[in-house]
């Protein structure tokens, strides 16, 4: 079996489709927006949110998150995966959303393909509470 060299892959998105192209120890950028400060981010749309630290996370903090009736929820906490209170998880949980907490780097990455795959997921971005390493998705 003979295979082609030279084949090249490039990711087709619309380009109203909100995807992150990088993140560093002082914010993530959604497409050539620079965010500071925590967001949730869709393939439609940009939210601030309120929510800065894992172990503050309560069960209202999702509710924006909620609000946008996502299939799946990628908390990203940061340099290092933390979890949330208990509470918090088995509440997304109770209303039928999967939730998954990643580090910032893993939830970037994941939150592209699905998104990209025309998946309804948010990326909840907990920002300024950790991100140590610049890195490029």
């Amino acid at each position: 079996m003979r295979y082609r060299s030279g084949m090249k892959f490039a990711q087709e998105s619309s380009p109203h489709v909100r995807l992150v192209t990088r993140y560093a120890a002082d914010g993530l950028w959604i497409g050539a927006e620079h965010h500071t400060t925590s967001v949730i981010v869709t393939a439609d749309a940009v939210r601030p949110w309120a929510a800065r630290s894992v172990a503050d996370l309560s069960t209202s903090d999702l509710g924006p998150i909620l609000d946008l009736r996502p299939e799946l929820i990628l908390l990203a906490t940061g340099a290092v995966q933390r979890f949330p209170p208990t509470p918090v998880l088995y509440h997304a949980l109770a209303q039928e959303v999967g939730i998954e907490v990643m580090e910032i780097g893993g939830a970037c990455r994941t939150y592209n393909v699905l998104v990209g795959d025309g998946r309804r997921v948010a990326l909840a971005a907990l920002l300024g509470c950790g991100l140590s390493a610049e890195a490029a998705t």
